[in-house]
Parts: structure tokens; C-alpha cells; sequence
């Protein structure tokens, strides 16, 4: 049986809605906004001529922010979304993890 402290209040539900609300307004905006120019680094690889001397990473969950089977902004919205999604289950765990470590539910306020 869960204490007063240790569960999850509606104003705290509200909170983290908000944020994942708010996160994922960002994600879509932001995909509409992006540029398909490339970024800094590889513009001046790209400028001086060693671009192709480049390795590609070890592994790529979702390359170039582009979800695959999609194209346009909306590949985009969805490879963000599935990253909002997963940052924040990790996040939880992580949470749920330390206050069990501690024993005690949130700080009192």
C-alpha cells in the first residue's frame, strides 16, 4: 500500500502533461522550422573536401531525424515525438529509482 507522499497527486499529473504537452508543441514547430542545410561541422567537412573521410556512427536509432517509411515534416514530427517519448521513460525510471532509494516519496512542501 502506497503512503500519502509516495503517490502520484493530480497537480503533479498536471505538471508533467503540461510539460510533455509543451515538449511535443517544440517537436512540431521545430520541424517546420528545421533547415535541410547542413549544420557547421559538416558544412566545413563538406567545404574542404573531407566530407566522404567521415565514419558513419557505431548505430543509428532514427538517422537523420527522419523516421523511416516517411517523408517530409512529418517523418520529422514522429522521429521527435518517439525521442520526447523515450527521454522521458527514461527519465521515470530514473526517478522511480532514486526515491526508492531514498525510502520516501517527494520532499514535502
Amino acid at each position: 500500500m502506497q503512503t500519502d507522499s509516495q503517490r502520484t497527486t493530480p497537480r503533479r499529473r498536471g505538471w508533467v502533461l503540461g510539460a510533455l504537452v509543451i515538449a511535443i508543441i517544440i517537436v512540431v514547430a521545430a520541424a517546420f522550422l528545421a533547415s535541410g542545410d547542413p549544420d557547421g561541422l559538416e558544412r566545413v567537412a563538406e567545404d574542404t573536401g573531407f566530407l566522404d573521410a567521415a565514419e558513419g556512427s557505431p548505430f543509428s536509432i532514427i538517422a537523420d531525424y527522419v523516421f523511416p517509411g516517411m517523408d517530409g515534416p512529418m517523418a520529422t514530427i514522429v522521429a521527435g515525438v518517439i525521442g520526447v517519448a523515450v527521454l522521458f521513460g527514461l527519465l521515470w525510471l530514473v526517478g522511480r529509482m532514486l526515491a526508492r532509494r531514498r525510502g520516501a516519496g517527494p520532499a514535502p512542501r
